[in-house]
This record gives structure tokens, C-alpha cells and sequence, in this order.
């Protein structure tokens, strides 16, 4: 409707991507459509748009308009073409066909033919005009006003042989078939253009469609015909069985003003129509048998016979005709109608009220028994048949006319009774859906029973939610944990191997076999069948009922086998008919992809698939920052047919710790995210209800600011600084402390050098006074060797003067001359002794070693000094005293004395001054 689509009424024209995605040419703009939402996008021109044309080499959508054509790019950016056209052709009106052929984008009008080659636009004219161009078989068709027929080549117009004689009226399509082609035309005419000529065809179709107004005609995948009609809804037409289908309002659709049909890539059938758009699944193996038919209630089972089909349902009974188009209910069956058995070659039905015999499209009551759910015949006693009701089992008897009639209630079992089944010992196993399983064995003359619960017989685990069902004449039970059977020659009860690798543990709410051996089950998350290959070896299929398994009659929940053609499951309203064998007609997978990743606090779209995008191979890690509080993820499907159905569960690795629960949300929130690496998965069920999983998503949430790697780089860089500040600090503090150190040790070795130097001092000291001492000892010494040698020389003198007297007393007195001569001899030799200049020089040179060349300096300083001056101021530096010295001079002690008055004057001492004071300080 248009109220869901939020766009125009008329829908003319439709195209789709590889992606799935589906547009749609609408009043107002090009609808695009996911399976979760629609979008409009206009031209800029808001012209009405017509029709439309998806280029896969160019990721291009073309699109034709009132006068107006060009493309949306992958960003859906609206490029007009109309500047490529010649000014003189640029007058048209709509664009009623769109077609991609040979490399080239055809633009089909009623004024002339527009081709665009990528680069410039060029005009195929005809002078009368054109009505509507068509695509089939690998040919180009475009019908002038005139009624011809030519075969578009580049950009010229040729008329084949075989269209020359065909009706001038208007077409609606042309379809290639054996050889020819099939013409359609408004008027619901139908032509065969073949090489011989033009001949009706199709007389059924042709008559069906007469006064329809035929708008548009679409070949399917599979060679059906689609036929779009202004009033009759829509025509589908088998050409190989001749078989003819109309689909109309009757049938669901909103209007029978059906404009354009479209087949997609997976073989839904979309139909614009004036007010709206329909999808048909029209490769489904699956049929609904309701309201249609005049068919009321909730179905449970239908039964098929030669007189037509018999159905139950929770209003009574109704009967459908064999050629009949509607249903007809069977007065008296008002009330709740359960299960059909053949009996004897009758047909019975179990009602609220009893047992009805359905015969001749008629139903007769034949027991009045309460709450009789279904009726069997004992295989043991064939004359008898069990009826299980709500309050236990009924015997029942063939009477002469091989019709049952009541008996009795069965003594010893009160418990209701829909699933009862008669084992290879006569046995009734009874199921009661919520009390457990039980084994009946029945007395000789069938009136009561011996009850006995399986549960505790055979130790079976499971003591309630068990379904009854015969396969391959074995009695096999459906458990809230799979499938067992038992074993008639051990009389246990076993798991079946067969079934545990599909359904493994899960709840099995229905199992039967149908009559082409086919075993057709319904889990808690499966619908299929098992297919018999060969005996007892099956195979199992996946079924598309599975995405109307929520409209199943899940309260009784049923199977009808006996049928014309395939099953018809029993369904909230009505019934499903399904038909195993049109299973591999279904088309191709949808892709699930994420669309969209946003941060809804910061309104920031996070990730964002291109429109005309193909699925990407992978999605590269997203960086998500720490402020997104909510993240939301959008998830596209393309399950177009199921929208009501689908089911999506949502797994974020490193923060979930497994799926979520199944939800038909095609959105996910994550809210708080931690910092961290994350991939995101969802998985959906498709239409076989097979799971699939999306591509990961990775994400890496970042951490808050101050735990970021700009933070931790600013910490680290404050760390340094602070640790180069610290180093620094630390450095100038050990400098300073180093430094103080330093200047302690300095002092101290300042100090202990002071010491050392005093001591060093000290020691020099001593060793100077010691040297002194020494010097001086050595000086005393030589002092004492000099005044030794001074006093040997006193006394050698006083002595030599003394003898030299004493000499010369004896020469005085002495009388010879010889002896004179001798003494004189003697007295001269002593005199020579008694000069003292060579002494006095030996002498000198010791003196001045000893006393720092004493005499050299004072001849210096005092230059008039006479050497007896220079002898007694060596004498008294010597301390000798007066007598000492005037021997050594010798002269008298007068001499001396007037010796050292000079002396003072010539040193210039002043008389208060000591002399030998003096001499000894110089």
C-alpha cells in the first residue's frame, strides 16, 4: 500500500541489483526496497517516473521519466541525460521502457527511440511514431503507431518477414516460443508469428483474455506466462500443460488493475498495480486453502475422494466439489470437526458431537459419542474400530452394510485419546499429550482394558509431550528430545539414528508419512521432510513451509496425506498446501548483510553500505570511540516474501558470551561498550529455515581519553618529563649535594692538605729543623773544627811564639857563629810558619760554606774593609773573644780593641749598637 511504501499509487516498472535490492518506478520518485525498508528518491525534475533499468557493469540505475531520462549513480546523485540529446529531438513524452542491450541503454518513447552509448545520445525515428518496445530472446522489438513490428539493430529498424501480416492493433508483449513468437495484444488477442505465417494459438488463454485489457506480459524463469490485465488481476499460464491460473482480489491482491509484472533473482513475482504493490511467491511449493474457497475455521484434516475433498475444520465439515471453485459446509456439523479414516471402504469423520459418515457430498451422524477425535479399524480384528475421545477409547462394530456402529466405552481408561495407535501384538498405545504415553492391552472381547504407563514399564524418560505416528508400519514416538521407536522384537524403545542428525534433542510436535513414503516433520526449529531414496534409506530436505511454520494450527496440529497431490498441513486458517516435489523451483539465497552501524548518542553513522554496493568480501575493523554509548546495527536480509517471519539473533563476540534469542528485530543496540576488540555476527533462517551467518564485523572500541594511546603517549610523555624534571631536579639536588660534598671534601681536603701542609710543615719543619739542627750541629761542628783549627793555631802560634823567644834569648846569648847561623835559620823558619796567609785562604773558604759565604757579602756591602778588618769580623762571627783573637792576629789586646772601634766606624754600627750582635745577624 502506499501508506507502507510512503510514495505514490502507480507503480509502473521495476528492476533490482545482484545485491537484491529491489526499485521500483513510482509516481513520486524510485522506491528502493531492503525487505526492512523503503526509500524514495526523486529527480530533481519531480517528474512521475516510468520506467527502470539496472546496469551491473556500471553499478547505474537508468530510469525514463515524463521527458525526461539518465541514471542514479551508486550514491544515488540524479544525472540527467537530457543535454546528451540533439536539440531538435529533445520534445517527448513518457519513457515507457527502459532496456540494457548490447552495451548500449535504450530509451523508449512515443515520439522516437533515445541510445545512449556511454557517451552521446542518438534518435531512432519512425514517422508515424511508436507504441511499445520489447525485449525477448536476446531481440530488441519496438511496434510503431502504425502497428508494425521491427527488430531494433544498433540504430536501425528492420522488419522481418514473419511480422509483416500481423494485426495492427497495440501490443502488450511479445514472447519467443518454439521457433516464433507469441503476440500479445490490449485487446487479450493472441497471435503465433512463426517463418509460415501468423496463426491463433492458445484458444483457452486467448478466450480468458479476451475484454481483460492485457497491459503487460512477462515470460518467468520456468517459461510460465505472467499476464498483467487492466480488470482481471493477473493471468498465469503454463504453455507446456495449457493450465491457466487467475489470481484477482479474491485471491489477495488489492486491485485487479494490475500494470507491470517484474520476476526477481530469488522468483518472487512483484506486480505494480494502480494502488499499490503485490508480491507473489510464485515458485512456492506451498498454496493457502481458506476463505477463497468458502472455506471457514481453523483446518485439522482433509481427506480426498472421487467426488471431490472432504476438510474439517474447528467450524464442522465442508465439501469441495471435483470441478468445483468453492466449498460448500455440511448442514448439521456445526462445531469443532476432527480426524478422517476410510473404513471398509466408508469414509468417517470424528466430531464434537460423534461420528459422521461422509458420503456423496453429505455428512450423516452415526454415533452421538462426545468429543471423538478420529476412529481406526483393528488390524487384528478387522470387524472392529477403536474411536478415541476426550474421555478415552470406544468400541465400534461393522454392522451388515459395513457401517460401524457404536458399542460401548472401553472399561478401565479415562484419559483423552487423539493419538492412539494398534502395534504388531494388538496392543493400543495411547498418547495423552500432557499425561504420558500408556500400552493398552484389551481384553478378549474388547469391552476393557489392562493399562499400563510406558514410562514406568520400559524406564522411557519422557512423561508427557509425545506424539504417536506409524512410519514404515513401525510405531515411532515424537518426544520433547527427538524421535524413538519401538522395537516389536525386543519390545524396547529406542532412539532412531536417522533423525538424530538433523533434529538432534529438539522438540518434535509432529511426524508422519505420506503416501509417496515421504516423512514430514515439524521441530522446534525445523520444517522438512525425510525422502525415501530407497528402502529404509532416507534423505533429509529442508522445507519452505518452515517460514509459515507460525501458521500451523499449533493447537491440533495435523497432517492430511490423503490427498490428490502432496500434504496440506493444517493451518490457523484452513489449510497449507504444500507439494514436496516443486521444492527445487525456489530460487536463489538472499544475502544478509549489515547495512548500517551507528552511534546513536552522537548521531554519527559509523558504517554505511553503498546503495548499488555488491555484498563486500569483508568489512574492514571499525574504530568506535569511547563516547558512542549505544551502538545500533542494521541488518538487510533481502527476504522479501517473509517479512512477517523472519527471525534474526545477534552475537557480539568479547562481549557476549553466545546468540541471543530469536527476534524478527532487524536491529541490534549495544550499549557501554568497553574498549576492546569486538566482532559482530547475526544470524537469520532463511526459507528453509536453514541458519545463516552474516559476515563478522570487527570492531575496537577506543579507550576513554585518558586511557587512550594519545593519552598513554601524553603520559609517557609526562612521565619522561616528569622524570627528566625529577632526573633534573634530582641531578641538581646530587649536584648541589655533590657540590657540598664537593666543597666538604674540598674543605676537608683543603683541611686535611692544611694538615698535610702543616704537618708537611711540620715535618719540612722539623726536617729544616733538624736540617738546621743538623746544619747547625754540623755548623757547631765546623764551628768547632774552625775554632779548633783556630785554637791549634793560637796555640801553635803562642807555642811557635814562645820558642821563637826563647830562640832568640839563646842567639843573644849564644857565642858561635855557627850556632847563630842555626838559630837564625830556625827563627826564620818559624816565622815563615807563623804566616797565616796560605792559612787564612784554606781558612776563608771554610768560613763562608759555613756561614753563607759571610765574607764575600760583606766585601760586597763594604768595599774599604782590609783583610785584618775582614779576619776579626770572622773571628768575632766566630764569637772568639778578645785574647783568643789577638793571638790569631797577633796583635795585643789594645790592638784588638782599637781594631774593632775601627771596624765599627767602617760598618757604620752606632755605638749604642753591639758589634758582635751585628756581626753575628749579617
Amino acid at each position: 500500500m502506499p501508506s507502507d511504501y510512503k510514495a505514490g499509487i502507480q507503480n509502473i516498472d521495476f528492476a533490482q541489483n545482484r545485491d537484491m535490492t529491489i526499485f521500483v518506478a513510482n509516481n513520486l520518485g524510485v522506491l528502493a526496497y531492503n525487505g526492512n525498508d523503503w526509500e524514495v528518491h526523486a529527480s530533481k525534475t519531480g517528474k512521475k517516473q516510468r520506467s527502470l533499468a539496472f546496469d551491473e557493469n556500471t553499478n547505474r540505475l537508468y530510469f525514463g521519466s515524463q521527458g525526461e531520462f539518465g541514471y542514479f549513480d551508486g550514491d544515488w546523485n540524479y544525472v540527467s541525460l537530457l543535454g546528451k540529446i540533439p536539440a531538435a529531438a529533445r520534445d517527448f513524452d513518457e519513457v515507457w521502457d527502459v532496456f540494457l542491450f548490447n552495451s548500449k541503454t535504450y530509451f523508449c518513447t512515443f515520439q522516437g527511440i533515445y541510445v545512449y552509448d556511454g557517451q552521446s545520445v542518438s534518435v531512432i525515428n519512425h514517422v508515424a511514431g511508436f507504441n511499445r518496445a520489447f525485449l525477448t530472446s536476446g531481440k530488441l522489438f519496438a511496434q510503431s503507431q502504425k502497428g508494425e513490428l521491427f527488430e531494433i539493430k544498433d540504430k536501425a529498424l528492420l522488419e522481418p518477414a514473419y511480422f509483416q501480416n500481423q494485426s495492427p492493433e497495440t501490443l502488450a508483449g511479445v514472447i519467443y516460443h518454439e521457433e516464433g513468437y507469441l503476440l500479445f495484444y490490449n485487446s487479450g488477442k493472441i497471435e503465433f508469428a512463426t517463418a509460415f505465417g501468423i496463426s491463433e494459438k492458445y484458444d483457452n488463454l486467448g478466450k480468458a483474455l479476451q475484454g481483460k485489457y492485457v497491459n503487460h506480459v512477462l515470460q518467468l524463469s520456468d517459461t510460465r506466462l505472467v499476464i498483467a490485465t487492466q480488470t482481471a488481476g493477473l493471468f498465469l499460464y503454463d504453455l507446456q500443460k495449457r493450465l491457466l491460473e487467475n489470481i484477482t482480489t479474491k485471491d489477495g491482491l488489492m486491485t485487479n488493475a494490475c500494470l507491470r509484472a517484474f520476476q526477481d533473482y530469488a522468483g518472487n513475482l512483484w506486480v505494480g498495480m494502480q494502488n499499490g504493490i503485490a508480491l507473489i511467491n510464485i515458485n512456492s511449493p506451498m498454496r493457502f486453502i481458506n476463505q477463497e474457497i468458502n472455506l471457514e475455521g481453523s483446518g485439522y484434516e482433509a481427506f480426498y475422494t472421487e467426488e471431490g475433498t472432504y476438510f474439517t475444520t474447528s467450524n464442522g465439515i465442508y465439501f469441495l466439489g471435483k470441478n468445483a471453485d468453492r466449498s460448500v459446509f455440511l448442514p448439521g456439523t456445526e462445531g469443532p470437526a476432527y480426524g478422517i479414516q476410510r473404513i471398509a471402504g466408508k469414509l468417517y469423520a470424528g466430531h464434537h458431537t460423534g461420528l459422521f459418515l461422509l458420503e456423496n457430498g453429505l455428512a450423516k451422524r452415526r454415533a452421538t459419542t462426545h468429543g471423538l477425535w478420529q476412529v481406526k479399524q483393528l488390524k487384528s480384528k478387522p470387524e472392529f474400530a477403536i474411536g478415541g475421545a476426550y474421555s478415552g477409547l470406544y468400541l465400534f462394530r461393522l454392522n451388515e452394510n459395513m457401517e460401524l456402529q457404536p458399542i460401548q466405552k472401553i472399561r478401565g481408561f479415562n484419559e483423552s485419546s487423539r493419538f492412539f495407535e494398534e502395534d504388531q501384538k494388538g496392543r493400543l498405545w495411547v498418547g495423552q499429550f500432557y499425561k504420558g504415553l500408556y500400552q493398552l492391552t484389551l481384553s478378549d472381547d474388547l469391552t476393557g482394558a489392562t493399562v499400563e504407563k510406558v514410562s514406568d514399564k520400559y524406564g522411557f524418560p519422557f512423561d508427557d509431550q509425545i506424539v504417536l505416528s506409524l512410519i514404515d508400519n513401525e510405531l515411532h514416538l515424537a518426544t520433547r528430545k527427538g524421535i524413538y521407536k519401538v522395537n516389536p522384537l525386543t519390545d524396547s524403545i529406542v532412539q532412531v539414528a536417522m533423525f538424530s542428525e538433523n533434529i538432534g534433542e529438539q522438540q518434535v510436535y509432529l511426524l508422519a508419512q505420506d503416501n509417496q513414503k515421504n516423512i514430514h516433520v515439524y521441530a522446534e526449529n525445523l520444517v522438512g521432510f525425510y525422502q525415501q531414496i530407497s528402502a529404509s534409506n532416507y534423505a533429509f530436505v529442508p522445507s519452505s513451509l518452515f517460514q509459515l511454520r507460525y501458521s500451523f494450527n499449533n493447537d491440533l496440529l495435523n497432517i492430511s496425506v490423503n490427498t490428490d497431490n502432496g500434504v496440506l498441513f493444517n493451518a490457523n486458517e484452513g489449510f497449507i498446501h504444500y507439494r514436496p516435489e516443486l521444492e527445487n523451483r525456489l530460487g536463489v539465497d538472499k544475502p544478509l548483510v549489515i547495512s548500517k552501524i551507528i552511534n546513536v548518542a552522537g548521531h554519527q553513522v559509523l558504517y554505511e553500505r553503498k546503495p548499488f554496493e555488491a555484498k563486500p568480501a569483508s568489512i574492514a575493523r571499525l574504530v568506535v570511540p569511547n563516547q558512542a554509548k549505544v551502538l545500533q546495527f542494521a541488518v538487510e536480509a533481502f527476504q522479501f516474501e517473509e517479512v512477517n517471519n523472519r527471525q534474526f539473533r545477534y552475537f557480539l563476540e568479547g562481549f557476549d558470551e553466545q546468540y541471543g534469542e530469536w527476534t524478527n528485530t532487524p536491529t541490534k543496540e549495544y550499549t557501554n561498550l568497553k574498549e576492546g576488540e569486538y566482532k559482530f555476527f547475526v544470524q537469520t533462517k532463511n526459507h528453509l529455515g536453514q541458519t545463516v551467518t552474516s559476515q563478522p564485523v570487527p570492531l575496537k572500541v577506543k579507550p576513554p581519553l585518558h586511557r587512550s594511546l594519545l593519552a598513554k603517549i601524553l603520559y609517557v610523555l609526562l612521565g619522561l618529563s616528569a622524570l627528566v624534571l625529577v632526573s633534573k631536579r634530582q641531578k641538581r639536588r646530587y649536584n648541589r649535594k655533590a657540590k657540598e660534598v664537593e666543597e666538604a671534601k674540598g674543605k676537608e681536603l683543603a683541611q686535611k692538605q692544611q694538615e698535610l701542609l702543616e704537618i708537611e710543615g711540620q715535618k719540612e719543619q722539623k726536617l729544616r729543623q733538624l736540617e738546621e739542627d743538623k746544619m747547625k750541629s754540623e755548623l757547631q761542628h765546623l764551628n768547632n773544627l774552625l775554632a779548633a783549627s783556630t785554637m791549634n793555631l793560637v796555640v801553635k802560634n803562642e807555642f811557635m811564639e814562645t820558642i821563637k823567644e826563647e830562640l832568640k834569648e839563646v842567639r843573644r846569648k849564644g857565642k858561635s857563629s855557627e850556632t847563630k847561623q842555626a838559630l837564625e835559620k830556625i827563627v826564620k823558619e818559624i816565622d815563615s810558619t807563623l804566616r797565616l796567609q796560605e792559612d787564612w785562604k784554606q781558612f776563608e773558604f771554610h768560613f763562608d760554606m759555613v756561614h753563607g759565604d759571610f765574607l764575600n757579602r760583606l766585601r760586597e756591602q763594604f768595599h774599604d774593609l782590609t783583610p785584618n778588618e775582614q779576619k776579626l769580623c770572622a773571628f768575632l762571627r766566630l764569637n772568639l773573644n778578645t785574647k783568643e783573637i789577638s793571638n790569631l792576629m797577633g796583635i795585643s789586646l789594645r790592638g784588638v780593641e782599637i781594631a774593632r772601634y775601627r771596624l765599627r766606624k767602617k760598618l757604620g754600627i752606632d755605638q749604642g749598637q753591639n758589634l758582635s750582635k751585628f756581626i753575628l745577624e749579617y
